[in-house]
């Protein structure tokens, strides 16, 4: 039997499209061992079969994480968690990729009962629909950098694979468990489809789960607190003093009482030359969007400068307030010590 012209260029395409569909086999081998230096929590274990994709442990830092449904379309500006729920501590972020032709369910319950098993009882669970058409935009995006599990070292192709996992899934699953003071937070789904070409396709058809635990733990005090003649001395020298004692609640411009001192101090020092004109400056690092960060940063320097003029008695003239973001950086910030270092607050001869 011939074939027809037709039916041979549909083979050609179809062959050619199968083909280009298949599985990088090195994407495949890196989805299919740990992340450098990642390892399991002891809390939660994993599921048979399942590997790291990607990992972040910070030994105190805030998480916010969801308590209720979604609310809005996934396409809503104004999408949000009707509730979420901030907490502090040692934050393990964990992402797993689990074998194909496995639910979602099963994975969740794994987990999940593995965390109850261990003390932790359920705050919040949604399932599908009940999560809200928006949790899955939400909780985890791939173009959504602040979400995803990417630690420094990382080869290209799995911080792809990190990008892709969640990009299009189906039955989302979440709980959100308490223990004490600790959290942990659950979010499982399948991948279905994806627009990330070949790392998508790797996921196909296989769960994915996020696991985030914030273990309670009290802050090491290891910021030092500048001198009112540290201040004066390095402003003669350097034109500027920079300021790590000057902390503030998580996203927001409301300085903690831990902060008092090193107002204090830089009162103090503005005392001392009582016609020194500053610059008070916020600084970020990079995390986040240039815009908001600027104007975070500006209110920022804009509530120290109100702490010194209305608390310390210092004249609001000799006071400007000034966001840079992370415009001005004296760190990387391709690593995690390097944003600490660039997170702070200057004054600046003026």
């Amino acid at each position: 039997m011939r074939t027809s012209p037709a039916a041979f260029a549909l083979a050609v395409i179809f062959a050619a499209t199968a083909a280009t569909a298949a599985p990088d086999p090195r994407y495949v081998a890196e989805a299919g061992k740990d992340a450098p230096k990642a390892v399991d929590h002891p809390q939660t274990g994993r599921y048979e079969g399942s590997h790291i994709l990607g990992q972040t442990v910070k030994a105190f830092d805030e998480l916010t994480m969801a308590s209720a449904a979604a609310e809005g379309k996934s396409y809503d500006s104004k999408k949000k968690f009707a509730a979420t729920v901030t907490a502090s501590g040692k934050v393990t972020r964990t992402l797993y990729v689990s074998p194909a032709g496995r639910s979602s369910l099963e994975v969740f319950k794994n987990h999940r009962d593995a965390l109850v098993a261990k003390g932790y009882a359920p705050a919040f669970e949604c399932a599908k629909e009940a999560c809200g058409e928006a949790f899955f935009a939400i909780k985890y995006r791939w173009d959504n950098k602040q979400a995803q599990p990417l630690a420094p070292g990382y080869t290209q192709i799995r911080n792809l694979l990190i990008q892709a996992a969640f990009d299009a899934v189906i039955d989302v699953r979440y709980a959100l468990l308490k223990k004490g003071d600790s959290y942990a937070a659950l979010y499982v789904a399948v991948n279905r489809g994806g627009s990330m070409g070949a790392y998508s396709e790797v996921l196909n058809d296989r769960p994915t789960a996020l696991i985030e635990m914030v273990d309670a733990a009290g802050m090491e005090q290891k910021i030092v607190t500048l001198k009112a003649d540290v201040i004066t001395s390095d402003i003669a020298k350097e034109g500027r003093a920079v300021f790590y004692g000057i902390q503030f609640d998580f996203d927001k411009a409301d300085i903690k009482p831990q902060s008092e001192p090193q107002l204090a101090e830089m009162a103090k020092a503005l005392m001392m030359d009582p016609k020194l004109k500053v610059f008070i400056i916020g600084h970020t690092d990079n995390q986040g969007k240039l815009d908001y960060n600027t104007g975070l940063s500006q209110r920022r320097a804009q509530a120290v400068v109100k702490a010194l003029s209305t608390r310390f008695g210092i004249d609001a003239k000799r006071l400007t307030a000034r966001g840079l973001a992370s415009l001005a950086p004296i760190a990387t910030n391709r690593t995690e010590e390097g944003q600490t270092k660039n997170r702070r607050v200057e004054m600046v001869e003026q």
